[in-house]
């Protein structure tokens, strides 16, 4: 894998774990003082914010996320990404499958567990319909998931410096 400088996640309808996800690496990114640039996506329009429990585990942390807007999986935004991570194994395989045509797209592109090492248990499942708790649950998975991500990607920019 070449050097990471950017990195798309995406869910579903971009607007529960995806956007928690990219704000997340974002704050871990600049606590550790690294250069990356996150963006998140999703396959379909749910809604135009993020979803509020969401919101409130972010706030809870001090990260700001009210520059936030949903969009849209596409090629020219899939295109330019070193690193495209998913939520589940299913939007990897969508990807692959809508996107062969991208250039070294099998390369780039891994559900967020399996990108830190995981072999099963792929999925972060989406918290839209599941309880408070659930909810809480699956973001916490998110974060734990999403900084050990990051201390993954500045170990491989050692590598490639």
């Amino acid at each position: 894998m070449k050097k990471i400088s950017k990195v798309l996640i995406t869910c579903l309808g971009n607007t529960a774990r995806s956007p928690a996800a990219e704000y997340l690496a974002r704050d871990y990114a600049k606590k550790r003082g690294v250069d990356l640039i996150f963006e998140s996506a999703g396959f379909i329009n749910a809604f135009s914010n993020m979803q509020p429990e969401s919101q409130e585990y972010l706030n809870a942390k001090g990260i700001d996320h009210f520059d936030f807007h949903p969009q849209i999986i596409n090629r020219k935004l899939l295109e330019k990404q070193d690193l495209i991570i998913t939520m589940e194994k299913s939007h990897a395989d969508e990807i692959r499958d809508n996107y062969s045509e991208i250039i070294a797209i099998d390369k780039k592109i891994f559900t967020l567990r399996e990108f830190n090492g995981e072999k099963e248990d792929l999925d972060i499942i989406d918290p839209y319909y599941e309880s408070n708790n659930t909810y809480k649950k699956v973001l916490r998975i998110i974060d734990d998931n999403i900084e050990k991500m990051i201390n993954k990607i500045i170990q491989i920019n050692k590598l490639k410096s």
